[in-house]
């Protein structure tokens, strides 16, 4: 065998293979005496017939998968030859083929890039310095009030308000005739909770107990259930009850009955402690993001499309599973097919590209992952979630998630090494926002 490569790009390489007419000869003879001891031929003992006999029945079968065996082992040994490791399935194509000669065939397949990382000390980054003001603080105690507020029965000439329960009967059509999910009995909904279709919630305010309304609605254009999507629907509507929110008062009662605390004061703190481990837990991440990013603009390289595929259609096959839990497919939750396609593409190219990324600025700064850090980590999430390690150590031994543990600690050495040797300013969300640095 011969074998010489080419380069085709930064991630994908050409083989050139040929095999010669002795060793193909080989493979021939070797499959013919395989074949020679499993078949019985008419007029011959199994195992003794003779093998030109062999050649003339089935010779056109044996030549064929013992050129195809072949070209599968040279493949192999060229690759370790060559030191190639494939990331991908090979593009092979025959190129001669003689009963007389030898064979020779191309090998096209995608590698792993090169990567030699740079541009990664001395970094200016900015960090959201987090902060809780006490308007927040009073925000969340509100939130807690209508959470743990009851409905009690307004008076016969209250009219339903933005905010109150309406208890309610309703037939829907289109053109006339009842459509699937149009009707409902006893059915509660609060004003202004967008939880109905636009114009329906409006079209409750104002009413009372007892009172029935006719409303003609148009679904939105993208409604989630495609059938209904555009269409104008009329609903026949009787209120057979209004509810008015009564909120708790916000003393030592509630926090003791919320919360488990004596005081509102110690509800307040702790609220405040909560919102700020909730804010530095999205800093921290959004700071993390834009550290990667930060990176591989400063390292652009070309990652092999196959690799991009496989990730992308991963989380596809995600999404659709999270929906499908939920009762919802693609289409009728009106998502544009090409768009998600486009959007799930970008985010797999990147997350392939700083995979590769990663592992070249470990290996550049020697930082790994060792068996200490894992058994510390597993320990932190048992403390965490108040199960025995034991139990998180099987969950995690199970199929890739030790490993996925492992690359989740990598990424954290490694950005905090870069992070080390960066200049951290801290601003405020506002200043991140008007830099295009943070979403709302």
């Amino acid at each position: 065998m011969k074998a010489q490569v080419e380069s085709i790009s930064p991630v994908k390489a050409k083989l050139f293979v040929e095999v010669s007419a002795e060793e193909l000869g080989q493979q021939q003879a070797t499959a013919f005496r395989d074949l020679q001891r499993s078949v019985t031929v008419p007029g011959f003992r199994k195992g003794k017939a003779p093998i030109p006999v062999l050649k003339r029945i089935y010779g056109d079968r044996v030549r064929a998968d013992a050129m195809s065996q072949l070209v599968e082992k040279t493949y192999l040994d060229a690759l370790r030859a060559e030191g190639i490791v494939p990331v991908s399935d090979a593009d092979i194509n025959l190129e001669t083929a003689t009963d007389e000669g030898g064979i020779a065939y191309t090998a096209v397949v995608e590698v792993r890039p090169t990567v030699e990382p740079r541009g990664y000390s001395g970094l200016s980054l900015k960090k959201e310095a987090v902060d809780i003001s006490e308007t927040e603080v009073d925000a969340r105690l509100e939130t807690m009030r209508r959470e743990h507020a009851n409905f009690e029965p307004a008076s016969e000439d209250r009219e339903a308000e933005e905010g109150d329960m309406v208890v309610v009967d309703y037939e829907g059509a289109i053109g006339g005739e009842p459509f699937e999910g149009g009707t409902g009995e006893g059915r509660t909904l609060i004003l202004g909770s967008g939880m109905f279709i636009p114009g329906f919630e409006e079209g409750l305010r104002g009413s009372r107990g007892g009172e029935e309304r006719t409303l003609e609605l148009d679904f939105p254009e993208d409604y989630r259930a495609v059938a209904l999507a555009g269409k104008h629907a009329q609903f026949q509507i009787r209120v057979k009850e209004v509810k008015v929110r009564r909120l708790p008062e916000l003393d030592d009662e509630f926090a003791r009955e919320t919360a488990k605390v004596e005081t509102l004061a110690e509800l307040r703190d702790r609220v405040r402690e909560v919102a700020m481990a909730e804010k530095s837990h999205r800093a921290e991440s959004e700071f993390r993001e834009r550290v990667i990013d930060s990176l591989l603009q400063a390292n652009p390289f070309e990652v092999p499309e196959s690799l991009v595929a496989r990730q992308q259609a991963r989380a596809l096959d995600s999404l659709r599973q999270d929906l499908a839990q939920r009762g919802i497919d693609l289409d009728s939750a009106g998502i544009d097919r090409r768009e998600l396609q486009e959007n799930y593409r970008r985010g797999s190219e990147r997350a392939v590209r700083w995979a590769f990324l990663l592992n070249a600025l470990a290996k550049a700064e020697t930082v790994e992952v060792s068996d200490a850090d894992v058994e510390t980590r597993l320990r932190a999430i048992a403390e965490a979630d108040g199960r025995p390690y034991s139990l998180i150590r099987s969950f995690f031994d199970e199929g890739e998630r030790l490993d996925s543990l492992r690359s989740s600690l990598l990424e954290q050495k490694v950005i905090d090494h870069v992070v080390t040797s960066s200049t951290v300013e801290l601003v405020s969300r506002e200043e991140l926002k008007a830099a295009g640095l943070a979403h709302e």
